[in-house]
């Protein structure tokens, strides 16, 4: 409607600034800017090159990058960084820019009781335009510029200008003198949430790690169970063998009916061994497959798995590393011990802030802007009968004149806030010194907390070492004995029940072993998680 009322080039101009105006605002909201990539969750990788004649071969590195890849618990615990880098967008926020414009008409008809109005009756219409934009910088300035127009007009008879056309240009800043003048206040929030990157990526790396040794472990639980099979399977040859023998005695009349029980017994219990052997392992393969995500994976479900890893491969040995030598180097190495160094960083900064904030607050600011004046001069007729006046000029003209500052104001203030206390302060500073002390507790907790793993780890694999000898050496020697007693019981010095003995003497002495190579490798895994050196022998990145 007040477009309407406009002259025809003014009303042009009119409708191209709004136009002007409008286009980014609605482009802005149909659009919006987001800074940031959100994740994605990745489908099963790795399986299906892996996969040769519907077997699913794996060493131990290889299903620990595939649990690395593809595991569940894994993946949530890397989102944790991708929080993490939003809270580093979100402590941005004070240094981000501002724009706003805006647009109003307004029309006045109103009665007027003096004639210095001009008019019995004045009617006006006034219409401004203000565009402003802000920012504070992260040296703690902050600026504002504003651009403002106008048009008014008017039935007073005394209007200079009629209609009137005004623009004007405006500059501010402020500098704080005293507290925040480093723009302090804002940008500890900014450091703090950097800093915590690096604090959960020092978190992760440990939570991801512990998901890696339970993995490791159990993979080589698994190996032990497919490996426990074959054991299973030799008792039960042995007793089968015992039972066959016996009963060609007891066809010969050599046995007595009644004593072939005691090998047929055993022949059922070797037999039920196997089997539960053999679905222990089957049991263990389904955790495998989660852990790889094979379970999800139509082809890698119904694959095989095949380990390759022999635990008896390689001959256990102790660590090199001395015992002390070893702890020095994981208080080195451990992220838990980047993470809380890290936390007391982001104590100091708190600490500045709140110290900071306790200091009067004094600020400098100083503006400069320019004016300009166009539109219709009405003529005037001075007493000496020479007219003034009569020109029309447009927008342009109020433009040029704004930014030759031939119109300036400028000024500057002072502004002193001075609390006689500042309870909120203190407090920060209270809970900063008493979140110091704290992480300095936590730091010494840690370095105990590690030396304590690092010790047991090796206590563990040095054990392990040690019992790995002795089962080496009680196997062979219960090999010999069952050797010795089907010997003797085939010259009759010894009854069934003997040789039933020593034979399970035998199985009970290679499960023995078998489980002190398990141990050994579960052993070394939790010494190099200790250390922090099972990444560096693996080849593994725990954060990608």
């Amino acid at each position: 409607m007040f477009v309407a009322s406009l002259t025809g080039p003014l009303r042009r101009w009119v409708n191209r600034f709004a136009l002007c105006c409008a286009l980014p605002a609605l482009a802005l909201a149909q659009t919006p800017r987001f800074h940031f990539t959100p994740p994605k969750v990745e489908p099963v990788q790795g399986l299906a090159q892996r996969i040769h004649a519907g077997e699913l071969h794996l060493t131990l590195k290889d299903f620990l990058s595939l649990v690395l890849a593809n595991d569940t618990q894994v993946q949530i615990l890397r989102l944790s960084m991708d929080s993490a880098q939003a809270s580093v967008l979100g402590a941005r926020s004070p240094f981000d820019p501002s724009f706003t414009a805006s647009f109003n008409s307004t029309r006045s008809t109103s009665p007027q009781s003096s004639q210095t109005s001009g008019a019995s009756t004045l009617s006006s219409l006034g219409q401004n335009t203000n565009l402003n934009f802000s920012q504070t910088l992260e040296t703690g300035q902050q600026i504002r510029l504003s651009f403002g127009s106008s048009r008014n007009s008017n039935n007073s008879a005394f209007s200079t200008f009629n209609p009137s056309i005004g623009a004007d240009f405006g500059l501010t800043f402020t500098q704080s003198l005293l507290r925040n003048r480093t723009n302090l206040q804002n940008r500890t929030g900014l450091l703090t949430a950097e800093t915590q990157v690096l604090v959960t990526g020092d978190q992760t790396q440990t939570q991801v790690a512990d998901q890696l040794v339970s993995a490791a472990d159990q993979y080589w639980s698994t190996v032990q169970a497919r490996d426990q099979i074959t054991v299973s399977q030799q008792a039960l040859d042995l007793a089968q063998k015992s039972y066959d023998r016996d009963q060609q005695s007891l066809k010969l009349g050599a046995l007595a009916p009644g004593d072939i029980f005691s090998s047929q017994s055993q022949v059922a219990v070797d037999q039920t061994q196997l089997l539960q052997a053999q679905s222990n392992y089957r049991q263990q393969l389904d955790l495998l497959r989660r852990l790889i995500g094979a379970d999800i994976d139509p082809a890698a479900r119904t694959a095989a798995l095949v380990l390759d890893d022999d635990p008896s491969a390689t001959a256990p040995v102790p660590p090199e590393l001395s015992v002390e030598d070893a702890v020095a180097a994981a208080l080195r190495r451990r992220p838990e011990m980047d993470a809380l160094s890290r936390q007391q960083l982001e104590d100091r900064f708190s600490l500045a802030q709140a110290r900071d904030s306790l200091r009067p607050d004094l600020s400098l600011s100083g503006n400069y802007g320019s004016n300009g004046l166009a539109g219709n001069q009405v003529p005037v007729v001075t007493p000496l009968g020479t007219t003034i006046g009569g020109s029309t000029s447009g927008f342009g003209s109020a433009l040029h004149q704004v930014f030759a500052f031939g119109s300036p104001t400028y000024g500057f203030s002072l502004n002193l806030n001075l609390p006689l206390r500042n309870s909120s302060a203190e407090s920060q500073m209270a809970n900063a010194l008493v979140s110091q002390a704290s992480h300095a507790y936590q730091v010494r907790n840690e370095t105990q907390q590690i030396t304590q793993d690092v010790r047991v780890a090796d206590t563990q694999v040095r054990m392990a070492a040690a019992v790995v000898q002795s089962a080496t050496t009680a196997r062979d020697l219960a090999q010999k004995n069952v050797d010795a007693y089907q010997q003797k019981y085939q010259l009759g010095s010894i009854t069934v029940f003997e040789l039933l003995q020593a034979q399970v003497q035998l199985s009970n002495a290679q499960s023995t072993l078998l489980g002190a190579f398990t141990n050994y490798q579960i052993a070394e895994i939790a010494y190099q998680r200790a250390t922090w050196t099972l990444l560096d022998h693996l080849g593994l990145n725990v954060v990608p």
